[in-house]
């Protein structure tokens, strides 16, 4: 593992590499976005397995969040999609990493911004796993303000079907043509259903969807049995798609 920092808005967001440990020339690689106040750390465990099938992957704290620089209360949700483009970047500069051949991994709010990164870079497999979804009128709002699933409305919002066209995350997702891996949690308090269901809905190729159900997980999947599960379906799914 590697400690690296790039620089966004002046200021500096720390993140880790992991290696497989005989890479090639060029090899195929996957950036992880991590969900609201989540850390690098928490997606240490799949980059470890990951790297083992010859991927080299970047994780990074956002700005305000980890060891990275910024006031997580003041930072938009622009902003934080501002960080992804400059991890991408940064990432698809580095010595070993094939840059048309880059994969995307992000959970709850980190899965919104995965999605809607497929829309400004290229792309070659999103994973979502309890992907959040947000009105894109709050797009320049500070995500801490504007609140999640602590609000009422939000959630009212969210058990809502849409339309692709109505959120930005749903729009990317409509127009990516690559392969989809989206995992559901069966107990799931912070992500309904229907927006699972409508991200789901968004993807046109269904061919190239992937869909997993976690019996008994919750959003946020601590060490233990759920992450380790979460870490065979990446292992199963990823041995496909390099």
């Amino acid at each position: 593992m590697k400690s690296v920092e790039f620089v966004v808005d002046s200021q500096k967001l720390k993140g880790n590499v992991f290696y497989p440990k005989y890479p090639k020339v060029n090899n195929s690689a996957i950036l992880f976005i991590q969900g609201w106040t989540g850390l690098k750390e928490n997606s240490f465990q799949y980059a470890k397995s990951l790297a083992k099938l010859g991927y080299i992957c970047f994780l990074f704290d956002a700005r305000g969040h980890g060891e990275s620089e910024s006031d997580v209360n003041l930072a938009t949700t622009e902003d934080f999609t501002k960080d992804d483009l400059a991890a991408y970047d940064f990432f698809a500069t580095m010595e070993g990493v094939d840059k048309n051949n880059i994969s995307v991994v992000g959970s709850s709010f980190g899965g919104y911004r995965a999605a809607y990164l497929t829309s400004k870079r290229p792309v070659k497999n999103l994973v979502l796993r309890v992907p959040a979804d947000y009105d894109s009128g709050a797009f320049k709002v500070p995500r801490a303000k504007a609140g999640g699933s602590e609000v009422p409305a939000i959630m009212e919002w969210r058990r809502k079907a849409k339309k692709p066209n109505e959120t930005y995350a749903l729009q990317a997702v409509n127009n990516f043509n690559g392969n989809i891996l989206i995992i559901e949690s069966e107990k799931d308090t912070y992500v309904p259903h229907q927006t699972v269901q409508n991200y789901i809905d968004a993807t046109k190729d269904k061919n190239k969807l992937t869909y997993v159900f976690m019996k008994g997980a919750p959003h946020s999947i601590k060490e233990g049995p759920f992450r380790d599960e979460v870490e065979r379906i990446y292992i199963e799914w990823f041995k496909t798609k390099s």
